[in-house]
């Protein structure tokens, strides 16, 4: 009998998604700098908490610049740059949005990795399965200073937005809470794991619905002796419970139920990090300064530095054009050049007359045409130039004088 060909479902095939709605953020964390290996156990334990919208196994190089990742952070989706850098006396964690800022520079004062949080707890709860979504966020106490709103705005588009109406609470698994702690200036980050266990139940008995094979009750004469026996008091009796206690709106097995109160426990995962911000740049780690801790200036001082950084970046885009309108101008004279030794071959066989002068019909060439525009364009520009240090000097300008002038005759 022939065997029949098992043909495999197209179950791997996502779902449609939606055009119209927005996705998820993403984040690439790397390290950069000569001393970042010493961060590379905490780069791995912040990868993992940003699970599972993130890169777990980005391998970076020294080699790569920052624009190396800029430029394929778009055509992957990716919103955010988590990079972490250390130099000899401390260790800094920069959160940038991609790919025009703003960045938030902090310096690590403290942290914990997962391994060290797992080894301090008498029961550490880590399941795999809390890392299939995307964890919630808490914010505390940011204040109302400007560079702790964008800090608040940053940190909360890490994170996917959460529609109240369709979550599901299966889903919420995990949560990242931070606050500010306006003493002492620092950022606690703090990375736990939700638990949810029935409330106002025996332990025996909860652990009946909460384990998937049955007891042995072998030895006992019914199954209430089970329940009722003593020496096991209610996991809901601890301290804190009222406050721990909510009413579930859908249900979550294991004996939670919908419609009935269940205790919330939270488990800490690692890693910990105690954060200070530092400085908050407009750009993708350069541009104007909005704030530094360490460094002020005065509004005079800070208005001649954003003159300076305005003047410097239109001579950048003065430059930038006048390199464009060369390399057009040098592209007609190629164009012109090609044109006038296919004309000169055609002269040479005869199948253009010697007076056309490689015109054809008597029609302007179109390279003829844009060439001279594009000298018409350098001497308006060379004419403004001289006009200006004529204006401001008294005198014609000489050829040591304009821009463009080189002297010697050395390489580059």
């Amino acid at each position: 009998m022939a065997k029949t060909r098992r043909r495999k479902k197209r179950t791997h095939r996502p779902d449609a998604v939606d055009p119209s709605k927005k996705s998820d953020p993403r984040t690439f964390v790397f390290k950069r700098g000569k001393y970042a290996n010493i961060m590379s156990d905490l780069e791995q334990d912040i990868r993992k908490m940003m699970l599972p919208n993130t890169a777990l196994n980005l391998k970076e190089s020294k080699r790569n610049m920052l624009k190396d990742f800029v430029s394929v952070a778009g055509p992957l989706g990716v919103s955010h740059f988590i990079m972490l850098t250390a130099t000899e006396k401390a260790g800094y964690m920069r959160v940038a949005k991609t790919p025009r800022g703003p960045t938030i520079t902090m310096r690590v004062a403290e942290y914990s990795l997962i391994r060290d949080v797992q080894a301090s707890l008498a029961r550490p709860r880590v399941p795999q399965n809390a890392f299939k979504s995307a964890p919630l966020v808490v914010m505390n106490n940011f204040g109302n200073e400007e560079h702790m709103k964008l800090a608040t705005v940053l940190f909360q588009n890490m994170f996917p937005p959460i529609n109240v109406q369709k979550a599901k609470l299966s889903a919420c698994q995990r949560v990242v809470m931070l606050s500010n702690n306006k003493e002492t200036g620092r950022i606690s980050l703090r990375h736990y794991s939700i638990g949810v266990a029935p409330s106002g139940l025996k332990k025996s008995l909860k652990g009946l619905l909460q384990r998937k094979g049955l007891p042995d009750m072998g030895h006992m004469q019914d199954v209430a002796e089970f329940i009722t026996k003593s020496g096991y008091g209610s996991e809901s009796e601890g301290e804190d419970a009222e406050s721990s206690r909510v009413t579930l709106a859908q249900d979550l097995g294991r004996g939670n139920v919908a419609s009935r109160q269940s205790r919330v426990r939270l488990y800490e995962i690692g890693p910990r990090l105690e954060l200070e911000v530092v400085k908050v740049e407009e750009g993708l780690c350069d541009g104007r300064v909005l704030f530094h801790r360490h460094v002020h200036k005065s509004v005079a001082e800070a208005a001649e530095l954003q003159g300076r950084v305005e003047s410097r970046e239109a001579l950048r885009a003065e430059r930038r054009r006048k390199q464009e309108e060369n390399v057009r101008r040098k592209r007609l004279e190629a164009a012109r050049k090609e044109a006038d030794k296919a004309a000169a071959d055609l002269r040479a066989k005869g199948k253009l007359p010697a007076s056309d002068g490689g015109k054809g019909s008597g029609a302007t060439p179109w390279w003829q045409k844009e060439l001279e525009e594009a000298e018409k364009e350098v001497q308006r520009e060379e004419d403004d130039d001289a006009a200006y240090f004529r204006e401001e000097v008294g005198h014609d300008p000489d050829a040591t004088d304009m821009v463009g002038f080189r002297s010697g005759g050395g390489g580059r």
